[in-house]
């Protein structure tokens, strides 16, 4: 057999092949038609629409939250720290480094401190270190280990580390002490005229030193820093410029005169404290720091961080809002009940309060007031439709007169007028009920009107007016006859209008007219954000935004996939 003949001889079978799999395909597709539910084939166009799944597998993760939110918050939603105000998104390291110790381990936090750069003089929030362990050797050649109390304990006379990183041993003479210090010394320059002249000479005791900063200084035992930024030459020439003799005419004279200012630290001593908290301290002009440990602080599943205990029952989580919970999916083991340690995955708020767990508690006014708030729009708009376009005649006029009287006035300016009718200093949960009630009696005449129109078309069918002819009550030709046509309408405008309860929500409450602190929602969350300076340095405060539109997405996903799937064309 020659290729020519081969190759034709493939092809007939390749042809022939695809003719079978069409077949199979189409006497598949004509065995779900015609054997499948309704709600089957239903399911079948919805999963079609690739947006449409994306947008209920959202819903269904945001819905879960929300029920579990007091599950999922490592922290009470209510509890400021005003150590940790605006803080950025908490940084998570699995890398631990000291000046001879580099390992990875399981991820771990460090302590956070808001401080005052000595270089820029202005506020920011950076990890600090503590130490928790300090190794000196003395001239005389003893060695001399320095252990926190917080990260070891005592067993029958020996002393167990517990919260040291791992390949770290004890060893030689060991000292625990409930507190460490260093001694640092300060000295401050200023380059003038191309002179280095000295203004500042302080010592100090630190309980900590700031990483990427200060942390020079145990391992050279001396740090350098330089700037030549505006802000630190302008307030050295103002408020140590006397101290070298400098004087300048304009602020633009000192800035030209005045080009450098360097920050000189050096580590004098060591400072610690016995059982009997008597202090001792260790020069190192007699020692020489051999190595050295920090705190850090272990990232932990199913943490007991807050809850109901019996000193402080205020602080009370709940599953499903009636079994008192203790443990949460994630936390830190802060071991030492520093304030100074959190996790923040996205941040804190002006007052110290974790972001991640205010806006999933936050969700729960956010996500529940669009449904609630349809289910009375709905009960209303079916109401008087179904009286408006089952009777007609004097009461559809005055119902469809109701209607667009409310419909006339621009709805925001409605919104914002019934909600300046009421109390302003409402208590949260009233607020809530009333934001319901005010967002439905909005959205009911528009719906209404569809509901009447649909009526008045099915009332004109021949079943309906068979029933009106054998006798049926008005209630039960309404119920069994009119309403279920009306189902596919209802449900697919119904999953559309929820985001409008949602952003009519946030929108009130960033104004300052719905939820109030110290309750959350999405809306006053974003409120907080409207200052340029906030959004500049504190960009997380947006994050509730994003869950507002991910939301109103998923819902408008859903909607279309819903209406597709509806749509008797997609059924076959």
């Amino acid at each position: 057999m020659t290729k020519k003949e081969k190759l034709e001889k493939f092809k007939k079978a390749q042809a022939q092949t695809v003719v079978t799999n069409s077949t199979e395909e189409t006497e598949s597709i004509d065995f779900e038609e015609v054997y499948l539910t309704r709600g089957q084939l239903m399911w079948r166009a919805f999963k079609k629409n690739k947006l449409a799944m994306f947008g209920m597998w959202v819903l269904i993760v945001m819905y879960i939250a929300m029920i579990f939110a007091d599950f999922l918050a490592p922290y009470n939603p209510f509890q400021q720290n005003l150590n940790q105000f605006f803080k950025k998104p908490t940084k998570i390291y699995t890398k631990y480094e000291t000046v001879d110790l580099k390992t990875r381990m399981a991820p771990f936090v460090l302590p956070e401190v808001s401080y005052i750069d000595p270089l820029r003089y202005t506020r920011t929030t950076q990890s600090a270190l503590f130490p928790s362990k300090i190794k000196v050797r003395f001239n005389d050649g003893r060695e001399l280990t320095i252990v926190s109390s917080t990260v070891v304990e005592e067993r029958d006379g020996k002393i167990i580390p517990k919260y040291l990183p791992k390949g770290r041993k004890l060893d030689g003479e060991i000292v625990v002490s409930p507190s460490i210090k260093l001694v640092v010394q300060t000295l401050g320059f200023a380059k003038i005229d191309g002179e280095w002249k000295q203004y500042k000479d302080d010592t100090e005791d630190k309980d900590y030193l700031i990483f990427g900063l200060e942390d020079e200084l145990l391992k050279e035992g001396f740090n350098v820093k330089i700037t030549n930024s505006r802000t630190a030459r302008s307030v050295v020439a103002q408020n140590e410029g006397w101290k070298m003799g400098f004087f300048a005419t304009s602020e633009q004279e000192a800035l030209e005169r005045l080009t450098e200012v360097k920050l000189e630290e050096r580590l004098l001593a060591i400072k610690y404290y016995d059982k009997d908290y008597n202090e001792h301290q260790i020069d190192l002009t007699n020692a020489k720091l051999v190595s050295y440990d920090y705190k850090f602080y272990p990232i932990k599943w199913f943490v007991k961080s807050w809850g109901p205990n019996k000193t402080d029952p205020g602080r009370v989580g709940y599953l499903f809002w009636i079994i008192p919970l203790h443990y949460h999916l994630f936390g830190v083991d802060n071991y030492d009940n520093s304030e100074l340690v959190s996790i923040n995955i996205f941040g804190t708020d002006r007052y110290g309060r974790d972001v991640w767990s205010r806006i999933i508690f936050a969700s729960r006014i956010s996500l529940s007031i669009g449904f609630i708030g349809l289910t009375i729009t709905l009960l209303l708009s079916l109401l008087f439709g179904g009286l408006a376009g089952y009777y007609g005649g004097m009461v559809d006029e005055v119902i469809m007169r109701l209607c667009e009287i409310i419909m006339a006035i621009p709805q925001f300016y409605l919104l914002l007028l019934l909600r300046a009718l009421l109390p302003i200093d409402l208590p949260s949960s009233q607020t809530y009920m009333l934001l319901v009630f005010i967002l439905a009696f909005l959205g009911w005449p528009g719906r209404a009107r569809i509901v009447r129109g649909q009526i008045l078309a099915e009332r004109q069918r021949e079943y309906v007016e068979a029933a009106i002819a054998l006798g049926y009550p008005d209630r039960r030709v309404m119920w069994r006859h009119i309403m279920p046509n009306l189902a596919t309408y209802l449900i697919v405008s119904s999953t559309l209008s929820i985001p409008g309860y949602i952003l009519g929500e946030a929108g009130l409450s960033f104004l300052g007219l719905g939820i109030r602190e110290p309750s959350a929602s999405w809306g006053n969350m974003l409120a907080a954000a409207q200052d340029v300076d906030i959004l500049q340095n504190s960009p997380w405060l947006l994050i509730p935004g994003a869950f507002i539109f991910i939301v109103v997405l998923a819902f408008n996903f859903v909607g279309d996939g819903l209406r597709d799937a509806m749509d008797p064309r997609t059924l076959g």
